[in-house]
Order: C-alpha cells, then structure tokens, then sequence
C-alpha cells in the first residue's frame, strides 16, 4: 500500500457521538488535524469536518481492526482518538495491537466497568466507597443493610447518571435495583449484577486530567450541578478556579491514586468524585473526555483544548496546558415540566443577556421526552454562560432561563403536579446546602404565626420568584387591572348601576356600593394565581382593601433572622418588599385629612357575620400598623356608634375605617341599611375616611373577568388587550342556559358542564377566599348537577380548570423532599409588586388550594431587579 503524504497528521477518531455535545470538539480536532472518522454510519453533520470515513462497529475490536489499520497505513503519521464511552475498551485493544499510544486496554476495560473500578482501588488500598454487586431485589436489600442506608445502585456499564437512583429504605432499594436492571443504552453492554454502593454526602466534582506516561495532570475541575433526588441528573455545571480551595489537594491526590490503581497510562481522562466531611471519596473513573460540554466551557473560561490535548497525546507528544484567561464558564441545561413531544424551545440571542455566550436548542420539534427515571438526559437547551466570577455566571444564566420557554404537547395528566422550579428553588434545594438548610425557622411551629395564619400551619420555607417572575406578574396585573376599570365605560356605557347588575349584585348590594363611589379606586389588588407549566394564570382578582394576605410581611421578615437563609438570600439577591407600608402610603395620600393627626385611630373592620373567623388576620397586623404610626384597633361593622356624625368606638373617634367587609356579605334586609349607611354619611361628610370605598369591588369580581373572558366582548378590546386576556385568564363564563364559544367551537354551556365536570369548577362573583366554590373533579355527578342548575341565571361563573405545577418543600422527615402546589396571592400597590403570600398544599388536585382546606400558609422572595435598586430585604 502506497503511503500518502497530507500536510496535516491524521487523527482516526472513533465515534463521534451526539452533534450537540460533540460537535465543539470535532470541530477543534479538524481545525488542526486530517479528520478521519469510524462509525457505524456515513457522516451526517460531521461531513464537513471530515475528510474521508468508514463504516464499523465501534464497540468490537475484531470489528473496528480492518478500518484503523487502512486509515493508519494511508499515512507516515496518524494518532487514534476517541471520546465514546461505548468504543473505548475497543480503541484500546486495537491501538494496541497496532502500535498506536492509547489506554493500557486492561485500564480501558475496567473504566467500563464500575464494579471493576472498585475492585481495583481496594487491590490498590485505597478507601473506598462500600459496595457490593446485586443479582436480585434480595441481594440487593441485603448489600444495603450490610452497608447501611441510604445507598446509591446503578448499573456497572452505563454513564450520564442513567438508571441511577438513591435508595433510603428497603423499598426504596426494590424501586432502584428494578430501575438499574432495566436500564440499557445501546452499545453500552450490559452486566449480570448491578451495583450497590454507600451514598457519599458532599459537593459533587469531576476532573479532566491528561495523562502522559502514567503522570496524570488535572486540569479541568467542574463543579457538578444535580437535579432533585432519588435521581442523579446533572443539569448543569460550573467551571471556575479551583486550586486554593481547601479540598484541592486532596482531589489531585485522589485522581493520581485512581488512575495509578486502575492503570491509567495514557489519554484525557474524566474522574468524577464528592467531598464528604472525611475528605474526597471517589464516585467512578471514564477513560474519555468529559460529556455535557464540560471541556467546551471550561475552554470558554481558560483558552485549554482538552480535545486537542487528547489527541497531542495520542501523537505522543506533551499538550500544551496553559490557560490563557482566567474566567468562570457555567452550562445550564433545560428541561421540559412534563413528558411530551417538543412543539418548540425558545431561546434568548447571547446579544439579549450580558455574559451569555451561547443559548442551543437540543431537541428538534417532534422529539419525544421523557423525564426521569423514564428518559435519559432529556434535556430541551443549554445555556452556557462567561463572567469573571461564578455570581456573573450565575446571573446571566438565571436571566437567560427566564427569557427561555420550552413548549410541549402531552396529557393533561403530566401537566397536573408537574414540577416547575425557578434556579433560586433548585439552588436551595442543591445537594451541597444538605437537608438541614432546607427549612427556614421563624415561623413554622410558632403560635403567633399560626394565629396570623387563621389556625393553619406555617411552610417551611418560603416560594421565590425570579426577577423575570414579577416583571411579569407586573405588566399582566397592571394590565388587568387597568382593563377592569374600563368595563363599565366600555361595555355600559358608564352605567354603574348596570355593571353592578350584570356581575351579580342585589340591588341593597348596588345602592351601597354606588353611594360615595370614586373617581378614581386606589391602586391596590391582590391577584390569586397558580403557576401552569405555561405559565402564571388567574383564579380571581381582588380589587381595593378586602385583600386579605397582609400578613406576607410580617412572615418574610421573621424569616430573614435565620442566620442561614440570610447568608442564602443575600448570595441569591433576595428581597421581599414590606406591603402593609406601601398600602399605607397610598391611604395616607387618599386621606390628607390625616396629615395633621399625630397617630390616627385606625378601625380594622370586617363585617359582623364573618368577624369572629378574620379577627386573627386582623389582629396580626396590628403591631406593624402601629409600627407605621398609627393607632389600630380591631372591630365589626356593629361595633361602631355614631355621635354627631362622627364614628366612635368603644368612646373613641375613629379618624379612619380600614374596610374588609365585601358586597357579597351584605344580605338583602333592612339590617345591612341600618350598618352601612351612618358609615357612609361620616364618609360623606368627611368625618371619617372610608378606606376604600365599596365601588372598588364592582371591578374585583369573577363576574367582571366573565366579561372580559366572554367572545362576545372581544371587540371592544385591543389586540394587546386580547392578548393579555388569554395569557393570563382561563377561560369563565357566567352559568347561563346559552351557546358559548369553547376553543374555538360553539357548545351548549349547560349540557357541556354537565358532561364534563372534571375540566371546569363553579364560582361564585361575589365571594372570595374559596367560599362557595365548588370544584367538578372533586364532586360528584348528583350534587354537580343540583349546584349548576342551582346557579343558572345566578351570580356565578364556571371556570375551567387550572392545573397547578409544584416545587418541592422538606418532608416532616427532614431528609426527603415532598412536592406541594402553590396558589399565589399577589398583591399590587401603586403599580409595583407589593409581595405574595403563598398557600400549599400536597395535592395538586385537592381542588382549591385555601387555607380552608388545610393549605399551609408563606411568604415570597423575589430576586431583585438590578435597574430598580431594591434593597427591602
């Protein structure tokens, strides 16, 4: 055979592996090298890096033989590379027998073996991590108990964390070696036991070293992001300066020791380890370079080609490791909320966000995923992020998640509970912060949080939202809010009296509300929402000062004294904003008769029929309005009397009456005259400030979303409104014996709701807080038709369903984790996110998440918007 004579030397890669995450290498390769490439395929997107291929089975030596030894005798000087995990043992043996610098093939097979691995760093003396091989679901019981829970199995011959599961009880350890016994990738080979091994608590690290003549150099040493347990999906990691850490010297020393104990001579390696209390422990050794772009970033962050570097050595020459910059690189993967096909991933250009370097999509529409332990890696995107420290990285990878959207078509039922979580949450919940930081004392177990929360019990942490969160959140309920004031004017004419009809009041409910009505309501509303996999969306919104979730402040700063979640909140850029303060500089400027009284008596007051169940609430916030200089007292409508126009109670004059009592409590009888009215003539006369006035609630009502959700109506709005309408509200509709328009398609409403009551829930207009709210999937068949009927013509809507997503909160155990739904209560003040007070519960099914129905009651930290100079926390 003729020898040829090419100007670059050639390098014989063997297998190419995903575009995605391979493709930067090759690319690197081809820029230096002649490219020659094996496969079991023709090349595909690796065409334009190659130069010629061969078709062969990567994984068999006997096989993959034939093609080396033609390409390598084509030249004077070629170099066989490889970074498939699969083709590795079979690399080995062939470079061998060829004469070609590869890994000693004895060191290759023991790399693809976990198992081996082991066994090999015992042989060598090394402490290693207990373990045992498992046959049966038996073996594999009594392997953890001998070792002692928890416990971590996996299969021996897989990578990427694939069917790999913690185990913390028997059980447990049944559902994980069922997991790991199934698992198979193709390629990957298969093994008659699986293994069982001692869980190591610690940050999870991995190491790309270069080896050259059994000297191993670490180069690369990536901080290992995990996603939630019993699983081990990395979802991320972080690349950044690693030699002063205190734990350096131990990990060099460990991935010497490992690669001298398996027989690591040759090649670019990827060792991946955890830092436990007693020091590194090592998790498993791959004779390759390292996956999920790890090498890519870190030579974003350092200038050093770890492919490169592999294939110097393979031409048996030293590589050159010099970094030429010193910066942080971090990759974040994406992933959808549930099993599905991919309709779309939408992704920030890098120009959008300062540091973002480069945003990819991973899938294609059509592709199908599945999340773990289903699916392997089912990654949607990947954000890859360049700063000078990791809180750059941090940030810019937190702003480009929250431009990004990964849309997915799949059943209503994985969308019900799926798990959405901003960074901020999975931070939190990061395996290095250990279960004990999980959970913020200050307020769950404590009386007077449980008082303020009407009984209920207090979370364990509070919910985050991003700064993306509630910019969002601001420009919708701004935008509803604004639009809700419009109704009357444009689908009334102006006429009041016909709006408080037509959303369900009775005329004693009208003739109050009208008297003394505004020009102008105050600024305030609290919105509840659940978070959708699409997205934040609507149940109710409340307008004026019958809000009710006051208690959020008070919550969020009992929890910033846990010295633990401070030092969190501050490294995440955490605030909380203080609502009752805010709620207070809008009264203070309604009511400039205030000015001039140094600390005006203030009646918090609800209606008679309901006082004795909101008096708690009521009470909460009593220390913090005096905080805010007044004089607050707590009372009911009949506690007041009346002397010379003047409010008085218990013999004081009342400078301002803090309403909560609503329309919808007033019944149609003299007695609801005989207790509004003298409030209102006081009002009228200005001898006492009404705060706010009953008008707000015409516009605070499902009856009036009906409007705006109704087809009927949609002229009268601007496309931007339309569009606003349908991102945020489902789709409501008054209970009429009517054709309504349901996606897209006229339906009979009544024979509709009948039939599908799993998919709708009936409201009442005028009630708020769960009251009166009946949710079809809950009830049954009998008692929805007696209710709808009920309601037919009446002031109530049906609404379709919402399906909450949830995050994960600390079990009762104080180890595992448990998901909860969420339903937010968002107040706005001034236009300006005021805080939110969370409500959770374990079923996201439970139909409404309400204290009511044992819901767990929280506050919310937001991370701030740089540009607006928050610094409330």
């Amino acid at each position: 055979m003729s020898v040829m004579t090419t100007e670059r030397p050639r390098v014989i890669l063997v297998g190419s592996r995903i575009r995605q995450y391979r493709e930067y290498a090759l690319a690197s390769l081809a820029a230096r090298y002649e490219v020659t490439l094996i496969a079991p395929e023709a090349p595909g997107w690796q065409a334009k890096y190659v130069d010629t291929h061969r078709i062969a089975d990567t994984t068999d030596a006997h096989k993959l033989f034939p093609s080396v030894a033609d390409l390598r005798g084509e030249v004077a000087e070629a170099a066989i590379v490889t970074w498939d995990e699969w083709s590795l043992a079979a690399v080995s043996s062939v470079a061998a027998r060829l004469g070609l610098r590869a890994m000693d093939p004895a060191a290759a097979k023991i790399c693809r073996d976990k198992y081996a691995t082991r066994q090999a760093l015992e042989a060598a003396g090394m402490a290693a991590v207990r373990h045992a091989p498992a046959a049966s679901e038996d073996e594999a019981v009594a392997a953890a108990e001998a070792i002692g829970f928890p416990v971590v199995v996996k299969p021996r011959t897989l990578g990427g964390s694939f069917g790999v599961m913690v185990a913390r009880d028997a059980d447990g350890l049944r559902q994980a070696y069922r997991l790991a016994a199934a698992s198979r990738l193709q390629g990957a080979g298969t093994a008659d036991t699986v293994l069982v091994e001692e869980y190591v608590e610690g940050p999870e690290l991995s190491v790309d070293s270069t080896v050259v003549d059994g000297v191993v150099t670490p180069v690369c040493v990536a901080r290992k992001r995990l996603g939630p347990q019993p699983y081990f999906e990395e979802v991320g990691h972080l690349v950044t300066g690693w030699q002063d850490e205190p734990w350096a010297e131990a990990v060099v020393q460990l991935v010497k020791d490992s690669h001298r104990a398996v027989g690591v001579d040759y090649g670019v390696t990827h060792t991946e380890l955890r830092v436990s209390a007693d020091g590194p422990r090592l998790i498993e050794l791959n004779g390759r370079l390292g996956g999920d772009l790890i090498p890519h970033v870190h030579q974003l962050a350092t200038g050093i080609d770890l492919a490169v570097a592999a294939a110097e050595i393979a031409f048996e020459r030293v590589p050159d490791l010099t970094p030429t910059r010193a910066l942080s690189g971090e990759i974040r993967f994406l992933y959808p909320s549930y099993d599905g096909t991919i309709d779309r991933v939408v992704l920030p250009d890098p120009s959008e966000v300062d540091g973002l370097v480069e945003a990819v999509a991973l899938v294609e529409p059509g592709d199908e995923l599945q999340l773990p332990p289903r699916g392997l890696t089912p990654r949607s995107a990947a954000l890859i992020a360049v700063g000078e420290d990791p809180v750059e990285t941090r940030r810019a990878l937190d702003r480009a998640e929250g431009l990004s959207r990964t849309e997915v078509t799949g059943a209503s039922t994985h969308k019900l509970g799926a798990r959405v979580e901003n960074a901020v949450t999975r931070r939190f919940f990061d395996h290095e912060r250990t279960a004990a930081r999980m959970t913020v004392s200050g307020v769950r177990g404590v009386e007077w949080f449980r008082y303020g929360a009407g009984g209920g019990e207090g979370l364990n942490r509070p919910v985050f939202l991003s700064a993306e969160d509630v910019a969002g959140l601001e420009r919708d309920l701004n935008g509803l809010f604004e639009l809700l004031k419009s109704v009357p004017g444009r689908l009334f004419g102006g006429d009041l009296r016909a709006f408080a009809k037509a959303v369900g009041m009775s005329d004693t409910q009208a003739d109050l509300v009208l008297r003394g009505a505004v020009e102008e309501i105050p600024p305030l509303s609290r919105a509840d929402l659940y978070r959708e996999t699409g997205g934040f969306r609507l149940m109710e919104l409340n307008t004026g000062t019958s809000l009710g979730g006051w208690q959020m402040g008070e919550f969020a700063r009992a929890l910033i004294k846990d010295e633990e979640f401070a030092a969190f909140a501050a490294a995440e850029d955490l605030v909380y904003p203080d609502p009752l303060a805010r709620i207070t500089d809008v009264l203070r400027r309604q009511a400039p008769s205030l000015a001039g009284i140094e600390r005006p008596l203030l009646a918090i007051t609800d209606w008679p029929d309901g006082f004795e169940k909101s008096k708690c609430w009521m009470e909460f916030v009593v220390p913090a309005f005096k905080d805010l200089g007044f004089d607050p007292v707590v009372c009911h409508l009949g506690d007041f009397t009346y002397e010379d126009g003047k409010v008085v109670y218990d013999g004081r004059r009342v400078d301002v009456v803090y309403r909560l009592f609503l329309p919808g409590e007033m019944p149609d009888e003299p007695r609801t005259y005989d207790l509004v009215n003298p409030l209102l003539d006081a009002a009228e006369a200005g001898q006492v400030e009404l705060f706010a006035s009953l008008d707000c609630e015409l516009y605070g009502n499902k009856g009036s979303l009906a409007m705006l959700s109704d087809e009927r109506n949609r002229a009268a709005l601007t496309e931007e409104e339309r569009d606003l309408v349908d991102r945020i509200l489902p789709w409501t509709r008054f209970v009429r014996d009517e054709k309504v328009t349901f996606e897209g398609e006229k339906i009979d409403l009544l024979p509709y709701a009948v039939a599908n009551k799993d998919l709708l829930v009936l409201k009442p207009t005028l009630l708020y807080g769960g009251v009166g709210v009946t949710p079809g999937w809950t009830t049954d068949q009998k008692e929805w038709v007696e209710k709808l009927h009920q309601a037919v013509g009446g002031p109530f809507v049906l609404q379709r369903r919402l399906l909450p997503t949830t995050e994960r909160f600390l079990s009762e155990d104080g180890v595992t984790t448990e998901d909860m739904a969420v339903a937010y209560g968002t107040l706005m003040v001034d236009g300006k996110y005021a805080g939110t007070l969370a409500r959770g519960v374990t079923d996201p099914a439970v139909g409404i998440v309400s204290m009511l129905r044992g819901a767990q009651i929280g506050c919310a930290f937001h991370v701030a918007d740089p540009a607006s100079g928050e610094e409330e926390a």
